[in-house]
């Protein structure tokens, strides 16, 4: 890539002192608690035991950080399943805050709020390991292309890249891999830090991470539209990024250098 913003970067991009909390109550839809909605597994980011509509034993990067969150403003923490087809549908949460890797984008913040930013990310590639590595976007253009629904991959497959095929389409994750894996799909378009940690996670299911596309996303958190939570999270957020303990908890849960990967062009 021409220039990946590093994951230590984002300590740069707030420096709003952190209010001291737990001095009034926190407008939470549970007394005493703060409920947090993941996603499907992602490596690194959040995995754990889904039963039903909870969580339990939950792990990685965005984990840590909402127990960070809640630690702050004096509640305990909650886990709980939401799916990412509807976590943009607008309406009452059953949340109050959601972590599920999600670019901010102008479009969504129409529907819900989101704090701000906790990780930069770009598009990545990720082949089969029957798929020649393309070397630009020219070569990707000519594979079969596939990606989640209602995600800015997709939205890059059909507003910017315009493959030859149509691109396959899938509702989660699990199943996106599963077609790299099978060969069905040769080039998922997803997050770099996604599909980066896959592949580290299960390296001799997949081809490499081919390549990144510069679109210098901002993962933010979801809450719902017009939540009083927004600004106290907000701050608590500030605050975790000035002391340092964002930049540890990306480095605790990623050591992987991200700008190696190639921006195709």
């Amino acid at each position: 890539m021409k220039r990946f913003l590093p994951l230590l970067a984002v300590a740069a991009l707030v420096a709003v002192p952190a209010a001291s909390a737990g001095k009034t109550a926190v407008p939470t839809i549970k007394s005493g608690t703060l409920i947090v909605a993941f996603g499907d597994p992602a490596p690194g980011f959040a995995q754990g035991t889904v039963r039903g509509n909870t969580i339990t034993n939950p792990r990685g990067y965005e984990v840590d950080l909402a127990t960070a969150i809640a630690t702050k403003l004096g509640l305990k923490p909650q886990w709980i399943y939401s799916p990412w087809n509807s976590l943009f549908a607008p309406g009452t949460k059953k949340f109050d805050i959601s972590f599920q890797e999600a670019t901010i984008t102008a479009q969504r913040k129409r529907t819900v709020d989101f704090t701000s930013s906790y990780l930069n990310a770009n598009q990545g590639v990720l082949i089969s390991k029957q798929t020649t590595p393309p070397k630009s976007i020219a070569d990707l253009r000519k594979l079969q292309t596939c990606a989640q629904t209602n995600t800015t991959g997709l939205d890059w497959i059909n507003t910017s890249l315009h493959p030859t095929k149509p691109p396959l389409t899938f509702p989660g994750t699990a199943a996106a891999y599963q077609a790299v894996q099978i060969n069905r799909c040769q080039a998922l378009i997803l997050d770099v830090p996604l599909v980066s940690l896959e592949k580290k996670q299960n390296p001799s299911k997949f081809g490499p991470v081919a390549g990144q596309i510069d679109t210098h996303e901002k993962y933010g958190a979801v809450l719902q539209k017009g939540s009083k939570l927004l600004p106290v999270v907000d701050t608590t957020i500030a605050g975790l990024i000035k002391n340092g303990t964002v930049g540890k908890l990306q480095k605790k849960w990623f050591n992987l250098d991200f700008a190696k990967i190639p921006t195709l062009h």
